[in-house]
């Protein structure tokens, strides 16, 4: 039963979120306005999230250098990739097919593959909350226009930002004291024991880099993925003319924000949650049209599930191939 509501969850969870991004859309308008796509943008996006894979499969390999592991940059980025095509069935398969395709080609234990996996994530998830920070500072008056609009509308503010900034510093302070005051009592409540439980593996993640032989390369990678991860956005933006305007501090924005979509666990072909987040910020914060917004996410969103399709898929089907060689191998030298 358990099985069933953890996949039957995230595939409700997104169909709401499709449905809430589509419902009002005219899917034949849409497809007009994906015919005036630019092609060299979605290929360069291609190119950008390649580098982003590689530089993953090679930070990995950092991981293992401390337990004596030395698998090939070839296997480990076949491994990556497996892990990605999986995602696009169900929801954090990924993390265990990477860790079995490694198995299957270097023969690197399942656990210790985990492990560094957990670690890894752990880091990423450090880097995402500081570039949360910093793309809100950033977008810091966009979002501030936005909330003033709204509680003007909701009748519970004047739009005064500057009002707007204490309030959000002080309901910010006040949460965080009281998550301090009483956090064993919190700690009970099954969700915000995964928060902290989580939150202490940021810290173990965040401390393991600091017993890696290279940390300074390991860090250069961590670099390298999310300013790949950056310029996908931002080339994503140049696929249409009317989002080609938004410019960089847009694109930093709408990274945090699809990464959010990106987060939630529902099948990778299906989507939903980027699809709505993006094209609502599209919409709300930078008041772009609805159905152009719907086309610009969508292409954006399904242009890298179908190069993720592509190669995601070969790379699981050549980790198969190679092992089966490899086993041939070993039978025929005995």
């Amino acid at each position: 039963m358990k099985k069933i509501l953890g996949y039957t969850i995230p595939l409700l969870l997104a169909a709401l979120l499709l449905w809430y991004a589509y419902k009002d859309i005219d899917f034949g308008q849409m497809l007009q306005n994906m015919k005036q796509a630019h092609l060299l943008p979605i290929f360069t996006t291609l190119i950008t999230t390649v580098v982003a894979h590689l530089a993953r499969a090679l930070r990995w390999n950092l991981l293992f250098q401390p337990l004596g592991y030395q698998p090939s940059v070839k296997n480990s980025f076949l491994a990556v990739m497996s892990g990605y095509f999986a995602n696009l069935i169900i929801p954090r398969a990924g993390e265990i097919t990477r860790c079995t395709a490694l198995f299957a080609s270097e023969k690197i234990p399942v656990q210790t593959s985990v492990g560094s996996v957990i670690a890894e994530r752990g880091l990423d998830l450090i880097v995402f909350g500081i570039l949360t920070l910093c793309a809100f500072g950033i977008e810091y008056q966009v979002l501030v226009n936005f909330i003033a609009d709204v509680s003007i509308k909701l009748g519970i503010g004047t739009g005064n930002s500057s009002n707007l900034k204490w309030i959000i510093l002080g309901t910010v302070t006040i949460i965080s004291v009281i998550a301090s005051i009483f956090r064993k009592r919190l700690s009970q409540i099954p969700l915000i024991a995964k928060i902290f439980e989580l939150a202490a593996g940021f810290l173990e993640g965040l401390l393991s880099v600091t017993k890696l032989q290279k940390p300074v390369l390991f860090v250069f990678y961590t670099f390298i993925i999310w300013i790949c991860y950056f310029l996908t956005t931002y080339f994503s933006l140049l696929i249409f003319d009317f989002t080609s305007d938004l410019g960089f501090k847009a694109a930093f924005l709408l990274l945090v924000i699809g990464s959010f979509g990106i987060i939630l666990p529902v099948p990778g072909a299906v989507g939903g949650p980027f699809q709505a987040f993006v094209s609502s910020a599209l919409v709300l914060l930078y008041l772009k049209d609805e159905s152009l917004s719907v086309t610009a996410a969508t292409t954006m969103y399904y242009s890298q599930q179908f190069f993720t399709v592509v190669l995601g898929g070969l790379s699981y089907l050549a980790t198969v191939i190679l092992t089966n060689q490899a086993i041939s191998t070993d039978e025929k030298s005995i």
